[in-house]
């Protein structure tokens, strides 16, 4: 019978070869992932819901685009300076805390930037 073929680690960008799913060293990101809680557990319970709605109705447009001169809508409230113990993190609720983004920029700035941050 043959032997089927290494696929890549389902990882984005990761070239590690697997038989299925993800690479050892990005599997410890799932089980991160599951340590980190739910949503709700974090503090993005129906209150948040309903703040979200209302802040991205007044601020409809992605900050990070918006500064590159393109205009795309924000799906996501970015709190700037990351918050650790969710709402009961005074930096939780204040708005000077908050920025729209699309889900790409969120998803870079946290990667990226956030990561750099605090050295990880």
């Amino acid at each position: 019978m043959p032997l089927q073929p290494l696929r890549r680690c389902s990882y984005p960008n990761c070239r590690n070869r697997v038989k299925s799913g993800r690479c050892d060293e990005h599997r410890i990101d799932r089980q991160h992932d599951k340590a980190r809680g739910t949503a709700a557990q974090r503090g993005y319970n129906h209150r948040w819901r309903i703040y979200r709605i209302e802040y991205l109705r007044h601020n409809p447009l992605c900050k990070m685009c918006k500064d590159k001169g393109l205009l795309v809508p924000a799906t996501v409230i970015d709190h700037i300076t990351p918050v650790e113990n969710g709402q009961s993190d005074p930096l939780f609720w204040l708005a000077d805390n908050h920025q729209p983004l699309c889900r790409d920029c969120h998803s870079y700035k946290t990667r990226v930037i956030d990561k750099r941050g605090f050295g990880s």
